[in-house]
């Protein structure tokens, strides 16, 4: 009996496995490393961890086992995909920890700080590369590799630029093992938009100027289990392994997984559950649609292409239940049986599960769970099949979307946390129609699936397909029930509706809140602000870390457009309608011929709605006269006119601006607690307050560019505003920059387009008939680019 290790390098911890080559494993040991949040939505390890881990989980599991090494015959590994590290020419990570001083780390694959360089920039392009996300409709997950190399290039671009290579977990292990830099194919068909019929996506990256990237990946490239090379001295003694033992190349964690369920097969899936779910299907020719992810070509086996989807909370809606009615008072065992004595349907109770958002088909962070058709009747066991019915019926819309592409699942192999429910099993093959297999130790697919390519490395079998045949074992198998089957129809078709009916109110609910759900910050009022944060929190958060990744798009309502009866409940209906800051002009008659409200009225609306975010717009000519009375009656964020802060000259025909004062009073407002920003006129060039945007030394938080003259109703809308945005959002990429004066459904997305982040409209709100439909198009228009905040 020959006998190999496989490795998996999750998230938490690094896992070696001996396997004999039947597919048995002899032993096994874990080493965990830990994960550090610098910032919200940041995520990152020390590859240094990785490596560390990996010799004591393998030195632990060969004594373990009783194995002599020198009957250990292959070694095959994977990690998790779009752990993005960036090397020097000797392999050591090269980006500096903001917490650590001893840590160079990666960009961890859960890692979000890239979302600005998604959505915006990516899709933007409309390249062909771009069919794998949804057939080019997206989105970009900020997890995949050109956006978080666009990241680095923007945000740390001495890091970027020092880089001999940028590359994956993966990449650097097989650096490590072996001295020879290879990329996967499985991870940059899955992540990296290359294309085995293609080629790489060059074209891709020359329109996000980051053609640079292309000299900074791996040059070569292989397919799972083709040897990289034996293990170096040094890698041998780090293991205490053979010298020269073969390195099979391996891939990302999921995809090597479904080759330890043993699909390998067109027509196959498999169903990676735990928390969430993952489906991970092979077909023979590309394919691609919307509500799904894929096809990868070759990315498992050369000649098939996988599709996949995913579902973003499953198990963990089951354990939030369980917790909430007993935790662990109650097993999942009393559960199952309380709820195997409901009928399908649940006697009309559906559970909606989308409680983290939805991955696919819909690819909706804002939505949410729901439980519709309660009634007293009901019980706890109604509840929980609900639930387990709720999260089966996402996993056949995730097929639907498949079906429609012309991919269709002949068996599902699963694995994880659902395979122990037999209930729940039975439910997903009664809704979906297909039928179900569990293998021999498919909980560790991910360690037997790099055994496997370890055995085909090591020349034991002599393809992964045969490796499959002799390694992987069904132990049973679920059939659909054909009158269960039959029985859900109507059940479905309430539920796919269910999401289309309360998507407007998930929208309307989360108002602010994507920012917060993404980890962003960048100014404004988050759900977490809304729900009860204090005030001062918000204004004291300062904006010293903030990146580009930190804009997010953002309504704000002018309520000089509002009925002035009634402030209040105006900037309520605002906000009920999605807007997130409310906008208060005031002026003195300088700089208009009118003359408006002042801080009173903010304290006003401060009293009626504790959390808001209010957005000052001080057209004064003394605006340091207001800024005490200000912060003290609540305001958020002030801005002030910059054309305050200059002076005639009669020797010169235009006038000289103080770039000093308006530092100064910007410095002033800050200190008070509040967000501060300037104002330009439409005539004022954006260079006048160059200096203050200058890399490393920004001292506005926002600016805005009025496309009217202040003060003046029914003006046309400036079209030279839109240069000057333009030139604002290049020098300062992360700059609050909204436009004011003029902006409607019609102006909209051309500002968004310049670089505007910032929607401030008064009349396109207060005026329409439909507030919240005038809201929500403002929202469509700053999701074209932005992430809506």
């Amino acid at each position: 009996m020959s006998y190999v290790i496989g490795v998996d390098g999750g998230t938490e911890s690094i896992r070696a496995g001996v396997y004999s080559s039947d597919g048995t494993l002899v032993a096994s040991s874990a080493t965990p490393y830990s994960t550090q949040y610098p910032k919200p939505g940041w995520a990152e390890q020390d590859p240094e961890d990785w490596w560390a881990g990996l010799g004591a989980a393998v030195k632990a599991v060969v004594a373990k086992s009783g194995v002599p090494v020198s009957e250990i015959k292959g070694f095959g590994m994977d990690t998790t995909c779009c752990s993005v590290v960036a090397l020097d020419a000797s392999g050591n990570a090269l980006r500096p920890c903001l917490l650590w001083m001893d840590m160079r780390p990666c960009l961890l694959w859960m890692d979000m700080r890239s979302g600005a360089e998604c959505a915006p920039a990516v899709l933007a392009t409309g390249d062909a590369a771009l069919r794998v996300n949804s057939a080019g409709q997206g989105p970009v997950s900020a997890e995949w590799m050109i956006p978080k190399a666009l990241w680095l290039k923007r945000n740390e671009p001495d890091t970027y630029a020092a880089a001999k290579y940028v590359c994956e977990y993966q990449d650097f292990m097989n650096l490590r093992l072996t001295g020879r830099m290879v990329a996967s194919i499985n991870n940059a068909s899955i992540r990296w938009h290359y294309c085995s019929k293609r080629g790489w996506p060059t074209s891709l990256l020359a329109a996000l100027d980051l053609s640079d990237l292309m000299e900074k990946w791996p040059q070569e490239m292989l397919e799972l289990g083709a040897v990289i090379g034996g293990l170096t001295r040094d890698a041998a003694a780090h293991l205490g392994l053979p010298e020269g033992l073969p390195v099979a190349q391996g891939g990302a964690d999921a995809f090597v997984g479904i080759l330890g369920l043993g699909v390998v097969n067109p027509g196959e899936m498999a169903l990676l559950t735990g928390s969430s779910h993952l489906h991970l299907g092979l077909v023979d020719r590309e394919i691609s649609g919307g509500g799904m992810w894929g096809s990868y070509s070759d990315a498992v086996l050369h000649g098939l292409y996988v599709v996949e989807g995913g579902q973003t909370s499953t198990g963990s809606v089951a354990a939030w239940f369980r917790k909430i009615v007993g935790g662990d008072s109650v097993s999942y065992q009393e559960l199952d049986a309380e709820a195997a004595a409901v009928p399908p349907g649940c006697e009309g109770l559906l559970c909606l599960d989308h409680f983290q958002g939805n991955r696919t088909p819909f690819t909706d962070p804002h939505s949410r769970g729901a439980f519709s058709g309660l009634s007293l009747g009901h019980t706890r066991g109604h509840m929980f099949r609900a639930v387990l019915e709720g999260v089966s019926m996402g996993t056949e819309l995730v097929l639907e979307a498949m079906r429609k592409a012309g991919y269709q699942p002949t068996s599902i192999a699963v694995a994880g946390g659902a395979a122990r429910s037999p209930l729940w099993l039975q439910l997903h093959a009664d809704v979906c129609g297909v039928p179900l297999h569990i293998t021999k130790g498919g909980t560790d697919a991910c360690l037997l699936g790099s055994a496997m390519l370890a055995a085909v490395g090591a020349g034991l079998y002599d393809s992964i397909p045969g490796a499959a045949a002799a390694m992987v074992k069904i132990e049973r198998t679920i059939l659909p029930d054909k009158n269960a089957h039959a029985a859900y129809g109507p059940v479905i078709a309430h539920y796919r509706r269910l999401y289309t009916s309360l998507k407007p109110l998930f929208h309307s609910q989360a108002g602010g809140s994507a920012g917060a759900a993404k980890g962003g910050g960048g100014g404004g009022v988050t759900l977490g602000d809304k729900l009860g944060k204090p005030l001062a929190a918000v204004r004291a958060r300062g904006d010293a870390l903030r990146t580009a990744a930190d804009v997010r798009g953002i309504v704000d309502a002018s309520i000089l457009a509002a009925d002035f009866a009634d402030f209040g409940g105006e900037a309520e209906r605002a906000l009920e309608a999605g807007a997130q800051w409310c906008h208060v002009d005031i002026v003195d008659g300088h700089f208009a011929k009118i003359l408006t409200f002042g801080p009173p009225v903010v304290r006003s609306l401060r009293r009626r709605l504790p959390q808001l975010f209010i957005d000052v717009h001080l057209a004064v000519e003394n605006p340091g006269e207001y800024i005490a009375q200000l912060a003290a009656a609540g305001a958020s964020q002030v801005l002030f006119h910059v054309e305050a802060c200059r002076s005639a000259d009669a020797g010169h025909p235009s006038p000289t601006y103080c770039i000093d004062t308006v530092a100064a009073l910007a410095r002033e407002i800050r200190a008070a607690g509040m967000r501060a920003g300037v104002v330009l006129n439409p005539e004022t060039p954006a260079a006048v307050i160059a200096p203050l945007l200058s890399p490393g030394a920004v001292q506005l938080d926002c600016v805005d560019c009025l496309a009217v003259q202040p003060g003046f109703g029914g003006q046309p809308f400036d079209k030279s505003v839109l240069q000057k945005v333009a030139e604002l959002r290049e020098m300062c990429p992360t700059l609050d920059i909204q436009v004011d004066g003029g902006v409607n459904l019609k102006t909209a997305a051309a500002c968004v387009q310049a670089g505007a982040n910032v929607l401030t409209a008064g009349t396109c709100i207060f005026g329409a008939e439909d507030c919240a439909a005038a809201v929500g198009a403002l929202r469509q228009a700053l999701a074209a680019r932005w992430t809506l905040q």
